[in-house]
């Protein structure tokens, strides 16, 4: 008789045990903070007092050896089972509401209206032992279903039709392979139901719900894909979802994001290992502001939360956490302080779209906003940085990038030795556009290859032009991008380009134009090494404006070194100035570098020049830059 049992039930047991390991599973990794977390835990447990209410019906007709008594137990067993199954459609339409967020967006009146079903065929079963107009059992223990039962019914294939017309309208909150993963399960409930009905002694419909159940923990509870494992925070997979969701559904929200100020020197005070727990700590600061689920390590220095709070909540929620820096929060085991810089905005009032909301992560601060709260009218250069990604997009289209040059004289006797092309951006809407800004613009966001393409192109067109011989000029210095060497087969690329105009390797020299961090040395090393293979020259710039490019002429093999502007120009007003030009000179020139001096623009600084140790000079005291139609009148006149 037990063996008649188990096998009978044995769809009823694998749901009870699928149910259990899912709730354990849900438990011990301690996702319970949200709503939609309760509510599924909820359906867990629901699922399983269903599951042990079928067994005990099961068992009662098997074993039950009174009528009367029997058909007691039924009754009450039956009552209970229904209680609780009668609310499992509505728990999981409500649950798919909030995971996709439709929930946030409905009228007070759709909220209500959503219980509404739920709250009548419950209170229909509740009142059953007083009507029965929902069931009851006959003295032969055969289960009668009243009309009652039909409404019940009814209100589940409504809640079912719903959360699939919920889902599907509300899809691209999920992921396609999470919606098309929960889709799957509808049918199969369904099937269970179905089968159910028509086979009564085919105990599935529960395992059907608890193969769901199963379904929802592995595609929607499990979230070890979106999570940051150092910090215990969302990942930036994770963001860019939430925020492309949240944008697609027109929901306003409000944004805090924080940026460390001085990872770098906590990364050379503790190492990696020691950076962490910096970051860590940083995350249980924000956890204690705001709930963690709400919060995100955007990048490995920033994190971003989004809120629905009120924008003056958010206010006073970004002053928080600003205090709680300025109060002091301390590296680990050290007394240096974390440094960071709060952002804080509005979508849409103030920012419109994915790109400029991650840019409060991704771009660069303002010029001196290192500290304090940034937001407001200060937040205009995430839409600047937006319209220069357009400005860019129309200059490659429709040549909005042009080429000036500005020439380079030996300091000896003054006499032309190279020429610098300089790319220059006009655009009909932001009018005149300076490298300073574009550059770094086109860098993040990957343009910067076909700015660099064509102005190689050009600057070969130019020297196959014979104007820079003409006027005796032999080099072109073109700036090269770090971004540029992470190209694939990058050497190659530069090298079939100036085969094909047929140029000489040994009339170019690609200038760095930035500092080169530590981390960059070996990826410009094997590029410089490929190129001057083939007879091209590097230089670096800006030497002295950053400790990077002082690290950088010791460990690569630079042709050139450009003392940048401000060294100049500091020896001229000071003696400290003065003393620190001469160290760089006699430190570059031990090294065997030659050394260009950028910034001239007076007789006096040529003077002092012309007493140290230098080879090229670079200024408006020679040439501004001007277009290769005013070199070609230059040309001209030499000619004659």
């Amino acid at each position: 008789m037990l063996n008649d049992l188990i096998i009978k039930n044995a769809l009823l047991i694998a749901a009870l045990m699928i149910s259990f390991v899912a709730l354990f599973y849900t438990l011990a990794i301690k996702r319970t903070d949200r709503l939609r977390n309760r509510i599924y835990i909820l359906m867990l447990i629901f699922t399983m007092i269903c599951s042990v209410c079928e067994m005990g019906k099961c068992a009662v007709r098997m074993l039950g050896s009174n009528a009367v008594m029997s058909m007691v137990l039924l009754d009450g067993i039956e009552y209970i089972h229904s209680i609780f199954h009668i609310l499992i459609p509505m728990l999981f339409f409500f649950y798919v509401t909030q995971v996709n967020g439709s929930y946030r967006m409905m009228k007070r009146f759709g909220r209500v209206a959503l219980f509404v079903p739920a709250l009548i065929a419950e209170a229909l079963i509740i009142t059953n032992p007083f009507h029965q107009l929902v069931y009851h059992h006959d003295m032969s223990l055969n289960f009668k279903g009243g009309w009652g039962m039909g409404v019940a019914y009814g209100m589940a294939v409504l809640y079912m039709a719903g959360c699939m017309l919920n889902m599907i309208a509300n899809r691209k909150a999920l992921s396609r392979g999470r919606f098309m993963s929960i889709l799957f399960f509808f049918p199969l409930v369904t099937a269970g139901i179905a089968t159910q009905l028509l086979l009564e002694e085919v105990k599935c419909e529960m395992f059907a719900v608890a193969l769901m159940m199963l379904g929802v923990m592995l595609t929607l509870e499990n979230e070890d894909d979106r999570m940051d494992a150092t910090t215990g925070v969302y990942n930036r997979g994770a963001l860019k979802q939430t925020l492309g969701t949240l944008i697609r559904m027109e929901t306003p929200f409000t944004v805090v994001a924080v940026r460390i100020n001085n990872y770098d020197v906590l990364m050379r005070l503790s190492g990696s290992s020691g950076v962490d727990h910096v970051m860590k700590r940083v995350a249980e600061c924000l956890k204690e502001e705001y709930v963690w689920y709400r919060i995100y390590r955007a990048t490995t220095t920033e994190f971003m939360i989004l809120t629905d709070l009120s924008y003056q909540d958010t206010i006073r929620l970004s002053e928080r956490i600003y205090v709680r820096f300025m109060d002091g929060m301390y590296m680990p085991g050290s007394d240096t302080p974390i440094s960071a810089t709060i952002l804080r905005a509005s979508v849409p009032d103030e920012l419109s779209g994915m790109e400029e909301v991650m840019l409060m992560v991704d771009g660069p601060l303002p010029t001196g906003e290192m500290k304090g709260i940034i937001h407001g009218r200060k937040l205009a250069y995430l839409t600047r940085s937006t319209d220069l990604e357009y400005a860019l997009d129309r200059a490659l289209k429709n040549n909005g990038l042009s080429m000036k040059y500005q020439t380079i004289h030996r300091k000896e006797d003054r006499t032309p030795y190279a020429i610098k092309a300089l790319v220059r951006m006009t655009d009909p809407k932001l009018g005149e556009l300076m490298p300073s800004e574009f550059i770094p613009q086109a860098e993040r966001t990957g343009q910067i290859h076909r700015i660099g393409n064509m102005a190689l192109e050009e600057v070969c067109r130019f020297i196959n032009s014979g104007i820079p011989e003409r006027l005796g000029y032999g080099i072109i210095f073109v700036n090269l991008s770090l971004v540029q060497c992470l190209q694939r087969d990058f050497a190659e690329h530069v090298t079939n380009i100036i085969m094909k105009h047929g140029v000489s390797p040994k009339m170019l020299n690609f200038e760095i134009t930035k500092p080169v961090s530590k981390e960059d040395h070996y990826l410009l090393e094997r590029v410089m090494r490929q190129l001057k293979k083939k007879g091209f020259r590097f230089t670096i710039e800006d030497f002295g404006a950053g400790y990077a490019n002082v690290e950088a002429i010791f460990a690569l093999d630079f042709d050139v070194v450009k003392i940048d502007r401000s060294i100049l120009w500091d020896a001229m007003e000071s003696e400290i100035g003065r003393i620190v030009l001469d160290n760089s000179i006699r430190m570059i020139k031990e090294l065997d570098k030659e050394i260009l001096v950028e910034g001239v623009e007076n007789i006096r600084q040529i003077d002092m020049l012309s007493t140290m140790d230098v080879d090229y000079l670079q200024g408006y005291y020679f040439s501004r830059p001007v277009s290769r139609e005013e070199l070609d009148k230059m040309a001209q006149l030499e000619d004659m």
